[in-house]
């Protein structure tokens, strides 16, 4: 990796450990940054204290290292991007998490609720606000340098696990600010920007509380600096309860002066009255290393940091891996993007997606719940064409997977979280058109208040999510990873159980059905890759035991045929449950249909139409998945000269600015981040 990079995130590391020694030496020692004038901050030498005997049975304090190294640890461990329930199975069985120390008594209660068995998507949502996690967000900012947007997005899915909404907020925009420190053609203000920024589009309370406070405390740093150091030493720290407040109040404010200063920037968070240096100091100290590089930092200082922090800098060769995955990414977009007779890849397979999802959705919803049987004896020889085309435009599978676009292409290639795409179903999405026990239900706790991110988690499964998830494959085109973890937390908005998890294993095979050398095989084996092997955790006794095997028996029996309508009879006495609407039953027969078709958009609609249960949406799923494979410019004019113009132009036009904003957006900070890894350099 090149070699200021390097730096920068060894920086980051050293200096948030350097701001937990420092930070915690005034709490436990004030005697060490006792000091008669203000003017004196600058003058006198911070000591850290490295022993500090306990009393048994008192309420003792301790440095914040075991955060930071929680943080490391999880990607040290996995290896890859960090999930909640990654980030919890560390968590709540820490041991240096679990000392007697009453200020982390937020900590601990989440360690034991985890321990109980709570959920860790919403085991942090009633707990009072805090900024104790925040200083494991070093490790989430770099692991996403670069990119602040993500490095948010994955700050507050990991912080939730531990904290209430404000409390994850905080956290995420340090991982945030860390990420755009990382970057080397940030300045002090374009990050500060970046950071008030990424607050007012997702957090707004957070942001009016942060904005006013950094201006005015950047417009008093600028004043002569004794005048400010007497100014801040009584205004510049938490006064109040140790734990709830946001650290970047007190840290972003010193950045257009003190950012290459870090003796200074940290000196402001010990001397002054501050109850909570202890934390701040390891933002400060971590935005210092990551802005200047761990050579910024005294001598003495690196000394006795670098022993304890270099068992973290392991983490650096995830993050080039990671970008050289990105690096390849790119290479697949760009493939699509070449242009033959006027027209893309990319195009002719992101409306092929969307149009024939729409066409088999709608091809199926007139016999949905039927058997296969009861279908052939209406219908002799099977359904083969759209019988009802008001259905075009009419299915939820359709509508919601729409919703799901647009809420992209208005975030202009930022990524989605729950929270962005419940804000548009407030804004657009007709309660009245969706199944009330599951979406409906969904809609009236966003409605009420509740944070997107937790309100499927009560839900009836119904294959709500895998109906309509396709767009963040879409996006995610060739990165079945982020698809996967995207997926997942966007699905928790209104689904949980085996909808989320059908709902990951369709975005991977999406996203892999949109790359340039896709086939059939390659789309069934990314499916097969992100299904889970542990066991199903269902209400109901199955005969698999787990969502991979299920999806191979699918597939095992789609091998041997050659027609979809001859396949019906085995996979309906093989491979239904009790439920005719079940995520996984839909999304296996929806592969096997696929697998069958070769791709083929009019023999995949047919077999899932014609298999019945839940029709509309397997017929849907098949046809998808050809169509993403194979294009647009597959699927039967026949059935395109079906759809109202209107109809037909809206799937168009969002298939245009999908690519114009949510594409070239996810480009631009690919292109962001490999810049970071220049040709040649490792």
């Amino acid at each position: 990796m090149k070699k200021i990079i390097e730096d920068r995130i060894k920086g980051c590391l050293m200096g948030a450990y350097i701001g937990a020694e420092l930070g915690f030496s005034k709490i436990v020692n004030p005697q060490l940054v006792k000091i008669e004038r203000p003017e004196e901050m600058f003058s006198k030498n911070i000591e850290p204290v490295f022993e500090y005997p306990e009393q048994e049975k008192r309420i003792n304090y301790r440095k914040m290292t075991p955060f930071i190294d929680l943080g490391v640890r999880a990607y040290l461990k996995y290896k890859h991007r960090i999930t909640p329930e990654e980030f919890a199975e560390i968590f709540k069985y820490d041991e240096a998490l679990s000392g007697p120390v009453f200020n982390w008594d937020d900590i601990h209660t989440i360690q034991e609720v985890l321990r109980e068995g709570m959920h860790p998507r919403i085991s942090g949502i009633g707990i009072v606000p805090s900024a104790n996690i925040s200083t494991a967000m070093p490790a989430v900012g770099i692991y996403h340098a670069g990119n602040p947007e993500y490095a948010y997005l994955d700050g507050v899915e990991i912080a939730s696990t531990v904290q209430c909404r404000t409390g994850a907020d905080w956290a995420g925009l340090c991982a945030a600010t860390i990420a755009a420190c990382l970057d080397p053609e940030n300045t002090v203000e374009q990050i500060i920007d970046t950071v008030l920024k990424i607050a007012h589009r997702n957090a707004r309370d957070v942001f009016y509380q942060m904005n006013g406070k950094i201006r005015q405390f950047i417009s008093m740093s600028m004043a002569d600096e004794n005048e400010f150091l007497k100014w801040w030493y009584y205004n510049g720290g938490v006064n109040h309860w140790r734990i709830t407040f946001n650290p970047l109040e007190f840290v972003l404010p010193l950045l257009p002066k003190y950012h290459d200063k870090p003796e200074k920037l940290i000196a402001l968070q010990v001397f002054p009255y501050n109850v909570a240096s202890h934390i701040t100091a390891v933002i400060a100290g971590a935005i210092s290393g990551a802005l200047n590089g761990y050579l910024i930092f005294p001598e003495l200082w690196q000394k006795w940091a670098m022993p304890v922090a270099s068992k973290w800098f392991p983490i650096i060769e995830i993050v080039e891996k990671r970008i050289e995955k990105e690096k390849e990414v790119l290479v697949k977009i760009e493939k699509l993007e070449q242009q033959q007779d006027g027209k893309s890849k990319l195009f002719d397979k992101i409306y092929g997606c969307l149009l024939a999802g729409a066409i088999g959705n709608a091809m199926g919803s007139p016999v949905e719940c039927w058997f296969d049987w009861e279908i052939d004896r209406k219908y002799p020889g099977g359904i083969k064409t759209v019988l009802d085309p008001k259905r075009l435009e009419s299915e939820d599978d359709n509508q919601m997977a729409m919703l799901l676009v647009e809420t992209y292409i208005e975030r202009k290639g930022l990524p989605v979280m729950a929270r962005h795409f419940g804000e548009m179903w407030k804004q657009r999405l007709n309660r009245d058109h969706f199944y009330a026990l599951c979406m409906g239900h969904a809609y009236n706790l966003i409605m009420a208040g509740w944070d997107p991110r937790i309100t499927g988690h009560w839900n009836v499964v119904t294959g709500s999510t895998v109906m309509c998830m396709e767009p963040v494959g879409m996006y995610h085109i060739g990165d079945s990873e982020y698809a996967r973890i995207d997926a997942k937390a966007i699905s928790y908005m209104y689904q949980r159980g085996l909808d989320v998890t059908a709902a990951e294993i369709l975005v991977a095979a999406v996203s892999e059905a949109l790359t340039p050398d896709a086939t059939v095989d390659s789309v069934c084996d990314a499916a097969l890759k992100a299904a889970p092997v542990e066991p199903m955790k269902t209400f109901d006794r199955r005969n698999f035991d787990s969502c991979r095997q299920y999806l191979e028996k699918c597939l095992e029996i789609a091998s041997r045929y050659n027609d979809v309508l001859e396949m019906r009879k085995e996979l309906r006495e093989k491979c239904l449950f009790y439920h005719p609407i079940d995520p996984l039953e839909l999304l296996g027969i929806a592969l096997a249909m696929f697998y069958v078709a070769k791709g083929d958009v009019r023999q995949a609609a047919i077999g899932g139409t014609n298999i019945g249960r839940d029709s509309d949406t397997i017929a849907g799923r098949a046809a998808m998945l050809s169509g993403a494979l194979n294009g647009a410019c597959s699927i039967p004019e026949e059935w395109i000269k079906m759809f109202k113009p209107e109809v037909l132009e809206r799937i168009k036009k969002n298939s245009e600015l999908f690519i114009e904003y949510a594409l070239a957006g996810r480009k631009k900070w690919l292109k962001n981040r490999l810049k970071l890894v220049p040709k040649g350099e490792k």
